[in-house]
């Protein structure tokens, strides 16, 4: 789909599968479905992996696993990297479709309004704390597969603790 999403045809995506098209149409209806149960794999993808080995105590532990976990997941998984960042927002991923994902996230959801509550975390909006969060991995990921940045050990403890950094409360930490 290097063309995009609307101009490639579903013979080209039952080709790149191994599959007749007539087996796709068995299974979804068009290529907006494809795409929408792609998102929602990873999607649960997601929430099973950022709360993976994650300690039950220790704020800031928790917080640099998940990090890194979904650091690691992207770059262990760099088509689910790539698909995220093409398809994975709107217009091609309704709000509808996100809505219906939040589940896979409550985990993590709940980790980070529990960190705000006991003052752990700034007391600002969840929505935008969390995206200060993950995007930072993202912004992360990104320079690795752009070869902007090796990303060795060294530059990910950087920016793991730069992300640390701007979600922790300064009052308790």
């Amino acid at each position: 789909m290097k063309q995009g999403v609307h101009a490639t045809p579903m013979s080209q995506i039952a080709k790149e599968a191994g599959v007749a098209v007539g087996t796709i149409y068995h299974y979804f209806n068009n290529k907006e479905e494809i795409i929408e149960e792609i998102y929602t794999i990873i999607c649960k993808d997601f929430g099973v992996v950022m709360m993976a080995n994650v300690p039950e105590n220790g704020v800031k532990k928790q917080f640099e696993i998940m990090w890194l976990n979904l650091y690691n997941y992207f770059i262990s998984n760099p088509l689910a990297f790539k698909f995220m960042e093409f398809v994975g927002v709107p217009p091609i991923i309704t709000q509808e479709i996100r809505d219906q994902n939040i589940p896979n996230f409550i985990t993590v959801r709940d980790f980070f309004l529990a960190a705000i509550l006991n003052k752990d975390f700034r007391d600002i909006n969840l929505r935008l704390l969390l995206q200060i969060t993950f995007g930072n991995v993202i912004s992360c990921a990104r320079l690795k597969f752009k070869n902007e940045l090796e990303m060795n050990s060294e530059q990910i403890n950087d920016a793991l603790k730069m992300s640390w950094d701007c979600v922790k409360n300064p009052d308790k930490h």
